[in-house]
């Protein structure tokens, strides 16, 4: 049987691995399956990347009246997300704590990624929140109240096989997905902008999701750092009522 010293130096030899790349089809709404990919295959998609984050998680945990209540408002949140990002014909491609990551590729999948963040911000405060307010009362004493704050953003992005056998997943590389993450933690937008997309998403919209009653929904460019580099975005107050 291997060392574990063994295994460890196995894994760094990944470092020099060699990828068998090929291109996804722009007309599939599929995102690969990590089953249906050797260790190594990546796939190259054109793909929008959705992060959404409870926010003042960390308020919820103080101000709860125990663990399990901040966990069931926590579950609530995120089973709402996937919801709606799978009704958009999204696909969940991981959970870090309090905060989602959807995959929309495909046709419209801008569009399709944007109505999702904004169904996301409807179900929060419309349906959510009293909810939460109505069954906690610490939190509702506390005035803490439900809010997400969403990151959308638009590219290309390789999905490699990571992990080991029978515990792996589709690792996303690319500025694409990081800069979506990098939105989901907007904190300086005007008060009630909980939608923060990329240049390249606002780009790539329909109309449907830029105007409502004959004004441009979203406001900006503004600017924020990563990698060294600067990425614009652009924030809105909307939200999408038709669930």
């Amino acid at each position: 049987m291997p060392t574990l010293k063994d295994q460890v130096e196995d894994a760094v030899s990944d470092v020099a691995k060699y990828w068998i790349k090929t291109t996804c089809s722009t007309s599939s709404t599929d995102v690969p399956d990590p089953d249906d990919m050797g260790y190594s295959d990546a796939k190259v998609i054109q793909a929008t990347y959705l992060y959404s984050d409870l926010r003042d998680s960390s308020g919820l945990l103080r101000t709860a009246e125990s663990p399990e209540e901040a966990a069931s408002v926590m579950s609530a949140f995120l089973k709402v997300a996937v919801r709606i990002v799978r009704a958009g014909d999204g696909h969940i491609r991981s959970f870090d704590g309090d905060r989602v990551m959807g995959v929309f590729v495909g046709p419209r999948r801008a569009t399709r990624a944007v109505q999702a963040a904004m169904k996301i911000k409807y179900a929060t405060v419309e349906l959510l929140n009293p909810e939460v307010q109505n069954s906690c009362r610490a939190l509702r004493e506390a005035d803490w109240t439900v809010r997400a704050m969403t990151g959308v953003a638009s590219g290309e992005a390789l999905l490699v096989r990571a992990g080991i056998r029978n515990n792996n997943d589709l690792l996303s590389v690319g500025a694409v997905a990081n800069l979506a993450a990098k939105l989901s933690d907007v904190r300086d937008a005007s008060p009630g902008h909980d939608i923060a997309i990329g240049a390249g998403t606002y780009g790539s919209l329909e109309d449907i999701a830029i105007m409502s009653a004959g004004k441009n929904m979203w406001t900006g460019a503004y600017s924020i750092p990563m990698g060294g580099r600067s990425y614009e975005y652009y924030t809105t107050s909307y939200r999408w009522a038709a669930l």
